[in-house]
């Protein structure tokens, strides 16, 4: 059975190479709608599987898809609880439905079809409750059904387990679509904030108030806007000034210097990344901040000037990892030529 992956669209051809790197080859990918690839991979799809078929480039995964039909509502709902194994009726982890329709892979927050969609999401968890009536849920890693509707009566169907780093990164992603969806910000000096607000949600809402962030790159200071409103107090580096209202601000501590050599005195919550500057160079500054144990959590931007550089996104993986982060690349729907390297230290 085939997988699908959904990208940003427009990066459906990045994320053709990509899987042909990872060894499915191109004549076995193709582009069904934009911003969603069909893949056929001979992986089953255990956990296992899902821990290699997980592409930077890739924002959500729905493994194994079989195709359903039926005229109603609750027949389609009938229909994709039928297809779940007898196993899980003991699942004791939390559940997780998410129904979508092609519009909503290039970002669409109403496409057509997608009031059908969320009927079909709700006939879906009563189907559930049905079935499995008497069982209660219980602490544990969950399980995701995933739901495509390419019409009225038809459907693409996938189950499978998430995966979990650090409790955190999931794959597949807990947001439909693989789309985080920040709100909108008008009181933001950039429209930049969305990129860091998407790459928080992936990594589970980890800023608390109070905490200590460094914002290297800062200027003008989208992400140390975000950061603040989240309660923060921020050391935002930059040769350039931020903008009048952050400067003013008591808790941001702005420092007109080189971010590259700049270091902290003591460790602070978390740290966030996004210099204007060669792949290698923000791998180094990532790996000396993590041999160094300087933060609990990161987010650090890859800009790129043309292709993907696929040897600087594994340098930055391998050495987050090496220093005991659980850690994830991604380009988010926010993103741009760029790829957000995404970490969380391990206890």
């Amino acid at each position: 059975m085939p997988w699908l992956f959904s990208c940003r669209h427009g990066c459906e051809a990045t994320l053709r190479i990509e899987l042909a790197r990872l060894g499915v080859g191109l004549s076995q990918t193709e582009v069904v709608v934009p911003g969603l690839l069909r893949a056929h991979i001979a992986d089953p799809a255990t956990s296992e599987a899902l821990r290699r078929w997980n592409p930077v480039y890739a924002l959500q995964v729905l493994p194994d898809v079989q195709a359903i039909a039926a005229l109603s509502v609750r027949g389609l709902a009938e229909a994709v609880v039928t297809l779940l194994p007898a196993a899980w009726d003991d699942w004791p982890g939390r559940w997780h439905v998410h129904t979508m329709v092609p519009g909503r892979f290039k970002g669409q927050p109403q496409p057509a079809g997608a009031p059908r969609a969320a009927l079909v999401r709700d006939a879906v968890h009563q189907a559930l409750a049905r079935r499995q009536a008497g069982r209660a849920a219980a602490p544990g890693p969950g399980r995701i059904v995933q739901v495509l509707l390419t019409a009225p009566d038809t459907a693409w169907v996938s189950y499978s387990p998430l995966v979990s780093e650090c409790g955190a990164l999931q794959w597949p992603s807990p947001f439909v679509a693989g789309l985080a969806e920040p709100a909108d910000d008008p009181a933001a000096p950039n429209s930049a904030f969305r990129k860091l607000r998407e790459a928080l949600a992936w990594l589970g809402e980890p800023v608390r108030p109070g905490d200590v962030v460094v914002d290297l790159g800062a200027s003008p200071g989208g992400w140390t806007h975000v950061l603040r409103n989240l309660g923060c107090a921020v050391t935002a580096v930059d040769r350039a000034p931020l903008t009048p209202e952050l400067s003013a601000d008591p808790l941001v501590t702005a420092v007109l210097g080189d971010a590259f050599a700049w270091q902290p005195l003591a460790p602070v919550a978390g740290m966030v990344c996004d210099v204007i500057a060669a792949p290698e160079r923000s791998c180094a500054l990532l790996e000396n901040w993590c041999r160094q144990r300087y933060m609990r959590w990161f987010v650090v931007h890859l800009k790129f000037k043309g292709d993907p550089d696929w040897a600087a996104v594994e340098r930055a993986v391998a050495s987050a990892t090496a220093a005991s982060y659980a850690c994830r690349a991604r380009h988010f729907f926010n993103d741009k030529n760029e790829v957000t390297v995404l970490g969380l230290a391990r206890e």
